[in-house]
């Protein structure tokens, strides 16, 4: 097969050409692409120090919830220490100017966690939460509570008195009040007892006054609310509205409901399941939003009329997987993060027609945008050789707003590129990201490293590969080839392509997947003797599924495994999530039984790594633990290691850098 892929060079490429972006989206070419405007980093040095260790990997900073002012000349941002960390030990906001004529400059000062900012509709003040104690708080714990500060105005001073903290809030658009999220008030016992999927205390409504301070409670019986937002003419909020706050209710079942600010009552439900929050026209009439697809597998977005209730499907037509989307300030165009084969790009969706069309290309991963009424866009990004930054665009330019880990450029890195094949089942073409060393010779076989995605409804990006939890650039920094495949039930390809693992998870994906390894030993690039698998959560799945279904693999890491669909149907907090691609037991008993590498532990060979966090709820102990005993007690070489205290995403600083540790010194060992 005829080679299409595109290696990623020495120097920054966010940009690629419109006409190959339209290719690959399956439109016809029309439009600009912005220029590439890259001035804040130096280009890479040519003398390469050292090899990168899982202790750079963790003085790296991460950035997210890139928020821009609404006259588009400022940007907030929010700094974390380590990437890939769902709940760190402290957080920072930051604001930088879109010209760069100053440098970025923190917000407030202190080792709080601080995050969610948010500009007032005139941009004069920014409210964001933080746990700091208030300065007239003498008693009590510190809450996740609302400030506010006037940058060169007046000091951060807190607004918000919820016991039980603030979840989200939104401000009313004109700028007078807050609509905040938060539980009412309630009785806490030293060790309560909890009943199973009990509603629990809700998450409800509240309209605070800035300048009286009153609140005013507006709740959704038998409903706990999230992802507030206000509608431009001050009239309604948008809420989703779950029955209790369990993740399970929360992702599948959460209601897009609208309130009336006035009178307190819901309006209207205009979808029964939405997975974001609403994003509302400038007039006011509309809202778009995304859902989950047929069957929950897969996610579409939507258009609503607010008055009517009439939904349709807008970007039906993107040969890729709809991630957030956002009114863009004119009343006909839509804006989208979208997943494309290996890129996460802007696309530009026309709300009346709901067709798709390129808008922002970019070479990496965008993991959140925010607009400005004049159309300029802040991005949180990032791309092979950048871990994590600030980007603007605007006038037909992309900008690096930030310079966050400059130390990256003192590292080998390996070379990034995508790769596609053809699948031998169907002809069906399946689209990866390859990872070569850095001192990779055309031609010389190398030992190869599969690492396989979780999900399985996620994808992986050319994009920057180094957290606690992508192992890929440690491996290719120490002699690794690489390769990160996307196969059937991955994002990035629509919904069609995502619902191709229903009934047989380790089937269609496990043969895209060693289709794309052979792909590799035709190319003379992966040692077909020296080939290791590992992933976690369903990539731990599919390793586990390697090495109880094939002998081409020597080794595998096994990272908090679904290793038994029926078990972690009946135990996991999110059921309709293996439901959705099996049905519900008994009837599901046997097509869970074919998808169980549980069930085939007697065929394994190779030598297993198994880690698993201690607290995992997602995927329970349990499962690793009975794959790991189950290998031992037929005298199976295998290991097992648990990390204390830890849920299904890894967030201790010694936890994630043992696992990056053990995940090169277990592929060492054995490859």
């Amino acid at each position: 097969m005829k080679d299409l892929s595109r290696a990623a060079t020495a120097q920054l490429r966010p940009i690629v050409l419109a006409g190959a972006l339209a290719a690959s989206l399956g439109f016809a070419t029309s439009g600009q692409t912005a220029a590439p405007h890259d001035t804040a980093a130096p280009a890479r040095s040519l003398q390469v120090e050292r090899r990168i260790t899982p202790d750079d990997i963790m003085g790296l900073t991460g950035v997210h919830d890139p928020q821009i002012a609404p006259d588009g000349t400022q940007v907030l941002y929010v700094t974390q220490p380590r990437l890939a960390t769902g709940a760190p030990e402290r957080s920072e906001i930051w604001i930088a100017a879109h010209d760069r004529a100053s440098p970025p400059v923190r917000l407030t000062q202190g080792t709080w966690k601080e995050g969610s900012p948010r500009w007032s509709p005139d941009g004069t003040a920014i409210a964001y939460i933080s746990n700091r104690k208030a300065p007239d708080d003498a008693t009590g714990t510190a809450t996740r509570q609302i400030w506010i500060v006037r940058p060169g105005r007046e000091a951060p001073r807190p607004v918000t008195r919820f016991a039980d903290g603030v979840r989200s809030f939104a401000w009313a658009p004109d700028g007078q009040s807050l609509a905040v999220l938060a539980r009412a008030p309630h009785e806490e016992t030293a060790h309560p007892i909890q009943e199973v999927d009990a509603p629990g205390v809700p998450v409800d409504l509240w309209i605070q006054d800035l300048a009286s301070g009153t609140v005013r409670r507006i709740a959704v019986k038998g409903r706990t609310l999230s992802d507030v937002s206000w509608s431009p003419d001050g009239t309604r909020i948008a809420v989703r509205a779950a029955a209790t706050s369990g993740l399970n209710d929360r992702f599948y079942h959460s209601e897009l409901r609208v309130l009336d600010v006035a009178s307190c009552a819901s309006l209207r439900t205009l979808r029964k399941s939405a997975y974001s929050g609403a994003s509302w026209s400038p007039d006011s009439r509309k809202v778009a939003f995304t859902a989950p697809a047929q069957g929950t597998i897969g996610i579409d977005a939507f258009v609503a009329d607010v008055a009517s209730g009439r939904v349709r499907k807008v970007g039906a037509d993107l040969d890729g997987t709809i991630r957030q989307i956002v009114w863009s300030g004119e009343a006909d165009t839509l804006l989208a993060r979208a997943v494309i084969h290996t890129r996460q790009q802007i696309v530009r969706i026309d709300a009346g027609t709901g067709r798709a069309s390129p808008y922002l290309p970019f070479e990496g991963r965008i993991t959140d945008f925010s607009v400005a009424a004049d159309g300029q866009i802040a991005l949180a990004a990032s791309t092979p050789e950048r871990p994590a930054d600030i980007w603007i665009h605007g006038d037909a330019r992309l900008t690096a707003l930030t310079d966050l880990n400059p130390q990256v450029r003192r590292v080998a890195l390996g070379t990034v590129e995508e790769v596609q094949w053809t699948s031998q089942r169907d002809g069906q073409t399946i689209y990866g990201v390859l990872v070569l060393p850095p001192d990779h010779v055309p031609g010389s076989p190398r030992k190869t490293v599969v690492l396989a995605h979780g999900g399985p409804h996620e994808a992986w990006a050319t994009a920057w590969q180094g957290s606690w939890i992508d192992w890929a650039q440690l491996l290719a920094s120490h002699g690794y080839a690489v390769l990160l495949p996307n196969p059937r039930g991955s994002a990035g390809q629509g919904n069609t392509y995502a619902r191709g693992v229903i009934s047989g998870w380790g089937t269609r994906d496990y043969q895209d997947l060693t289709d794309g390894v052979d792909m590799l030993v035709a190319r003379g690039i992966a040692d077909p003797a020296r080939l290791g698998i590992g992933g976690w959560s369903y990539g731990g799945f599919l390793s586990a599924w390697a090495v109880t279904h094939d002998r081409r693999f020597r080794t595998a890491v096994i990272g908090a495994a679904p290793t038994d669909p029926l078990t972690l149907a009946l135990a996991t907090d999110t059921p309709d999530f293996v439901t959705a691609y099996f049905g519900l037991p008994p009837e599901a008993i046997a097509r869970m039984d074919r998808s169980a590498p549980l069930r085939a532990l007697d065929k394994v060979e190779a030598p297993v790594l198994v880690l698993h966090g201690e607290e995992d709820a997602r995927v329970p102990l349990s499962q690793g633990l009975a794959f790991y005993r189950g290998l031992r007690l037929l005298g199976k070489p295998a290991s097992m290691v648990t990390y204390p205290g830890e849920p299904h995403r890894i967030g201790g600083p010694d936890h994630q850098r043992d696992i990056q540790e053990r995940v090169l010194a277990w592929f060492d060992a054995h490859l």
